[in-house]
């Protein structure tokens, strides 16, 4: 009999991404070292800006101007997640979920699939609508006949537990994207936005936080155990 998991949803605030990964490694290691699927971990935060790169990125799909005075302030980190080159930074919403897949009946697409909805639901909610577009990772809205990457998802699996996760654009500095060929992309038809941009609104992170958590709580309430 599986047990009754329990969640704990934890707001980081905007913080360093180096300390933030060493906690997902400290938690995954706990959950791997006592074979506990009881407990479950949801980390919201924003980072300071950083870019990061997974396992299948390459120098050739890194920097798009290799003399750009930008990056060169950020930071830079090798990850274990899947996916290539992204760039997190205050105004983009990050959580990363430290999850059994035995929640997911150990299904690794299944699991694929509820991160992109907790996103498509979150922006059809804020008046945007999104979408997947086959053979591409993320979320994305089109406008006339450009595509726009919102949302990123990028993700390990070890032991069946889950690291990383989902990024959601609120309104972030969206020039710091311009510096990378964001997640490998280098279309002029593919672009990366954020809800601000889409909605021509201003958002209120502290509410908007407050009701992805609500978004959360209802996706995990009715998944089946």
């Amino acid at each position: 009999m599986k047990q009754q998991p329990i969640f704990y949803i934890k707001d980081f605030g905007c913080t360093d991404f180096l300390g933030l990964w060493n906690i997902q490694k400290q938690i995954l290691n706990l959950k791997i070292k006592f074979l506990n699927k009881k407990y479950n971990f949801l980390l919201v935060l924003e980072h300071n800006n950083v870019y990061t790169f997974g396992t299948s990125t390459k120098c050739s799909n890194f920097f798009r101007f290799s003399n750009n005075k930008t990056f060169k302030k950020i930071k830079i980190f090798k990850v274990d997640r899947g996916g290539k080159v992204t760039s997190h930074g205050p105004g983009q919403l990050v959580i990363y979920f430290i999850l059994d897949l035995f929640l997911f009946n150990y299904d690794f697409n299944l699991y694929l699939r509820f991160l992109e909805n907790i996103i498509i639901i979150t922006l059809l909610k804020n008046q945007i609508f999104a979408f997947r577009i086959i053979n591409k990772s993320g979320i994305w809205v089109r406008n006339y006949n450009l595509f726009y990457k919102i949302g990123f998802i990028g993700i390990k699996i070890i032991n069946y537990i889950t690291k990383h996760g989902l990024a959601l654009n609120i309104n972030p500095d969206l020039n710091i994207f311009f510096s990378i060929l964001t997640c490998g992309i280098n279309n002029k038809n593919y672009c990366v936005t954020s809800i601000e941009k889409e909605t021509e609104k201003s958002i209120k992170k502290k509410s908007f936080k407050k009701n992805l958590k609500n978004e959360l709580c209802f996706f995990f309430n009715f998944l089946k155990f």
